[in-house]
């Protein structure tokens, strides 16, 4: 039984992420049978104490915890809290379900491939419809959306990506042959999707993929000429976009003359500051940002003595910026853990390098928990960067990686 239901749980974890980009319902039935059959799992385990308890298993139950904490006692209930719960909660049990698992090498290195494979059919189909039959105002990946959501859920994969093809690199000296076909489409697969950044609008997932790259290239590769050809390559690549005035250096251009380089984000942020006045501990509720009103800034400003002025603030909807989400929404409480969360999460990156770096396999996974790390923090500074599908998708990087070095990471380290 416990056999039979392993192998369930990978195919609904399989079919779910093959869907994520791309189907909606179908997702969404995956990812509940994956969580279900998970979780069914972990009880089993958790009877027959087969898995210890550690300090990320505490730091995503405080996660759940505080969410709830925060939707439960939200500083401005409209329901629509129990709504952004059920969403944070989805993409947090996914990655701590994920991180208790035990699965084989290959069935790791299994999922890493599918992650970066089944984003290929949406990102040629959102090709399609924005170039050629011009159906869509943007770059868009069908089942994830707006612009700049699926330009996040894209710099993750050109990372992962990346770390994949300079993994065949990562061990050994600079050796490469046109016949190897493999290698050859792992490296247009890389520029592929580094190129659909450049093609969408997004300025802040270029950016950030931009330095990501740079960042695996330097890392993973280790021979200097390695390093050397894909620095040259990514700069390159950046200088003609600029020369060309591509989607997003035409964006970029167009803010400048305009003046306004944030697209109003010193606004929404002046938004997000005040609001997170009014509920100090545990936020307003997750995502009733967008309930927020002008004369309730008006009525908090005055009533510090101070001179409101209208033209300080803007409402686009959300805080566009995953820090401030988390201390409005979910109140200090909220954004202590986030940060924890982050900074553990990158110290987990920096402590393994040196032990992943030893196998092809392990540098696979690291490059995509990096990858999942840089563009949430980095991407995470001007827009909201953990929620829907791009949340999905860097807990499924982080829960992989930390599933794989819970196995296989020396005791002594651990």
């Amino acid at each position: 039984m416990i056999k039979n239901l392993k192998t369930f749980d990978l195919f609904m974890l399989s079919l779910m992420i093959v869907s994520l980009p791309s189907v909606e319902a179908p997702k969404n039935f995956f990812l509940v049978g994956y969580l279900v059959t998970r979780s069914i799992f972990e009880f089993i385990e958790w009877k027959q104490r087969k898995i210890k308890w550690t300090h990320w298993d505490s730091l995503f139950f405080a996660f759940v915890l505080t969410a709830f904490l925060s939707t439960i006692f939200a500083g401005m209930p409209h329901l629509e809290e129990w709504k952004g719960y059920m969403v944070l909660l989805t993409a947090i049990l996914t990655g701590w379900l994920l991180s208790r698992a035990q699965y084989s090498r290959e069935n790791y290195q299994g999922l890493f491939i599918i992650i970066v494979l089944s984003t290929i059919p949406p990102l040629l189909v959102g090709l399609y419809q924005y170039l050629i039959i011009h159906t869509k105002p943007n770059l868009q990946l069908y089942s994830v959306g707006h612009v700049n959501h699926s330009a996040i859920y894209l710099v993750m994969i050109f990372g992962a990506s990346l770390g994949w093809f300079l993994s065949y690199f990562s061990l050994d000296k600079f050796k490469i042959k046109l016949s190897n076909r493999h290698l050859i489409a792992l490296g247009i697969l890389s520029l592929v999707f580094f190129a659909s950044l450049i093609i969408g609008q997004s300025r802040a997932a270029y950016g950030i993929g931009t330095i990501l790259g740079l960042l695996i290239i330097n890392f993973v590769a280790k021979s200097k000429k390695i390093k050397l050809i894909g620095c040259i390559s990514i700069m390159l690549i950046v200088l003609f976009s600029i020369v060309l005035k591509t989607g997003v250096i035409e964006k970029q251009i167009s803010n400048q003359e305009a003046n306004s380089v944030l697209s109003s984000r010193d606004k929404i942020w002046n938004v997000s500051l005040e609001a997170s006045r009014f509920s100090p501990l545990f936020g307003l509720g997750l995502s009733n940002w967008h309930f927020i009103t002008l004369d309730q800034l008006k009525k908090s400003v005055e009533g510090r003595g101070k001179i409101f002025d209208a033209n300080n603030y803007y409402f686009p909807g959300h805080s566009h910026n995953h820090y401030l989400s988390a201390l409005v929404e979910r109140g200090i409480v909220g954004f202590l853990v986030t940060l924890t969360f982050m900074l553990l999460w990158i110290g987990h990156i920096i402590r393994t390098f040196r032990w992943a770096s030893r196998t092809k396999e392990s540098i696979l996974l690291w490059s995509g928990s990096l990858s999942a790390w840089v563009a949430t923090f980095g991407i995470g500074l001007v827009n909201t960067t953990f929620h829907h599908e791009h949340a999905i998708l860097a807990c499924l990087f982080l829960g992989i990686y930390l599933s794989y070095t819970r196995q296989y990471f020396p005791k002594k380290n651990n």
